[in-house]
């Protein structure tokens, strides 16, 4: 009785605005609360066609198509005194007229001609996509290509033919110089699947570059500062001269230790060379700075006053201040510099890996999941006819739902934006909704692009741009105290608030039942121990993927 209670009234408290956004943790009934939420607007008489559901597997997708089917056909089959209590546990009025609506609702839709919507963001993308082929510029009767394995593949074997072809081009260079910096092939090849899989991101930072690889080592340089028609080493030695470094030498003289006298013959070696080049910085260096490029410690003492002179001894730390500045800013400017030609090359052979691997998928006439998303929000927010294309998928969807949010991506939430738009701005006329649910702890598609940080962003948006209201779920329904207590206290350390600092303190209804938890220390091989078991004997995680 007071867990029915409850439910009622907290569907009640999440069922009477139209733009919601909440943060659900784990076991606190997300899917339940969809659901509910689904069973709502149908007994408001919404046509199941005009209700979105998404999420972000096909698992999810199904759990709650299986979900919705039950609940249905347990009101369809329930006695009066039983649905009343289903009807109140959903928060909706329990009056004659929805006892009937409710016994209806399963076979209503059974027979619906278009159903309620539950469906992954690629299907959604999908749909749109085959329906709009022309104005999308794709292959229309485009087929979707789940396994890019095989294409990778062979976009970079296309890519070292195009090379070994041309080898005194610029791709070969390229890729000389990546296999140096990534030590071989392997690591290469890590490099440039990293951008083919962010593929996304590289469009959307380019989109309507013409050179895209310029265009990124343009920002790339204003970031890092740097003027690239200045050659470091040049305005070092222009700034820091030949007599300063002589200067200085004979300062380490006049203190005789056995370290400054080995300090000023270093010096003296390195000048004698007939000009002043990066040999010579590196003979220098040692007697100015540490293996961590950090200044070698000289300081005022009596002895050493003694030796040179007061005067001479505020010359000679003066002097060392500003050499150690000056190689210090030097090293710095040069480790940029090569940030940004490495990055240059990275960002134009990665280009020609991803031109290479679009145009074989060209050319077999298949999308992947990227495509889909990346052409889906090109479609709605760039195109020519984009309000077009809107206006029509408008007419269509008043009810937007939106599962595990916190593993959407930042394209998936670009192209859901114009649809929540228009459902905001939408007059008293045409009841429309939209609900995004979701737990930034449970974040664990980082590998397809979610990032947890946007559930924040995105409510922070809605929130001030269409007056959404937030609501927070914190009292697990699944878990025992045990659990809740050590959830509790790893997300309540200064180090997790860092990354979470809206992180309330979890509670559960389960106040009675018993548990148990184990926190287990980081488990790591020491590959140069000598004593370390070998491969057969030494422990190792299962991998569930492979498994």
């Amino acid at each position: 009785r007071r867990r029915h209670t409850r439910c009622a009234r907290w569907s009640r408290g999440l069922g009477d605005v139209y733009k919601r956004q909440v943060s659900a943790s784990a076991g606190t009934g997300k899917t339940w609360l969809l659901v509910t939420r689904i069973i709502r607007l149908l007994l408001a008489d919404t046509e199941p066609g005009s209700i979105l559901a998404l999420t972000f597997t096909r698992k999810a997708a199904a759990e709650m198509q299986l979900r919705l089917q039950e609940r249905l056909y347990q009101m369809a089959t329930a006695d009066d005194k039983e649905l009343r209590a289903l009807l109140h546990q959903t928060g909706s009025p329990v009056t004659r007229e929805t006892i009937n609506k409710s016994r209806e609702l399963y076979e209503k839709l059974l027979h619906a001609n278009f159903q309620v919507r539950l469906q992954t963001f690629h299907s959604f993308c999908q749909d749109i996509l085959s329906r709009f082929p022309l104005e999308a510029d794709i292959t229309p009767g485009f087929e979707l290509k789940e396994n890019t394995a095989l294409l990778q593949q062979q976009a970079w074997e296309e890519l070292f033919a195009d090379a070994t072809r041309n080898a005194q081009g610029m791709l070969a260079k390229d890729l000389d110089v990546l296999m140096q910096a990534c030590s071989g092939p392997a690591n290469t090849r890590t490099a440039l699947n990293s951008m083919l899989n962010h593929r996304s991101d590289w469009w959307a930072f380019c989109e309507h570059k013409k050179d895209a690889a310029a265009y990124a080592s343009e920002k790339l340089q204003q970031q890092l500062q740097i003027d690239t028609e200045i050659e470091p080493l040049t305005q070092f030695f222009t700034a820091i001269t030949r007599e300063k470094f002589a200067r200085f030498a004979e300062l380490l003289r006049l203190h005789k230790t056995k370290t400054n006298l080995g300090h000023a013959e270093q010096i003296e070696l390195a000048l004698q060379a007939e000009s002043l080049n990066e040999d010579t910085f590196n003979q220098l260096e040692p007697v100015f700075l540490t293996s961590k490029h950090t200044p070698r410690s000289r300081k005022p003492s009596k002895a050493q006053a003694a030796s040179m002179g007061s005067e001479a001894e505020a010359r000679f730390l003066e002097l060392h201040a500003r050499i150690c500045a000056a190689m210090q800013s030097t090293l710095e400017t040069a480790k940029r510099i090569r940030a940004l030609e490495l990055n240059a090359v990275w960002y134009r052979t990665g280009q020609q890996y991803i031109d290479l691997y679009q145009k074989l998928k060209r050319e077999l006439r298949v999308l992947d999941f990227t495509d889909l998303e990346w052409n889906c929000y090109r479609l709605l927010n760039d195109a020519n006819n984009a309000h077009w294309v809107q206006y029509k998928i408008d007419q269509r969807i008043d009810h937007v739902l939106i599962d595990e949010f916190q593993d959407t991506n930042p394209t998936q939430w670009q192209l859901i934006t114009p649809l929540l738009e228009e459902i905001a701005s939408g007059t008293d006329e045409r009841a429309r909704s939209f609900f995004l649910v979701g737990d930034e702890k449970q974040s664990i598609y980082s590998f397809r692009r979610a990032n947890p940080k946007l559930q924040k962003q995105a409510s922070e948006y809605l929130a001030h741009s269409m007056s959404a209201v937030e609501v927070k779920l914190d009292s697990s329904r699944r878990s025992s105290p045990a659990v809740i207590e050590t959830v509790n206290a790893i997300f309540s350390q200064n180090e997790i608030r860092y990354y979470m600092a809206e992180f309330q303190t979890h509670s559960t209804h389960l106040q009675h039942v018993p548990g148990r938890t184990s926190l287990f220390p980081l488990h790591e091989l020491d590959t140069d121990d000598q004593d370390q078991p070998n491969d057969t004997d030494s422990f190792q995680l299962r991998n569930p993927l492979l498994e």
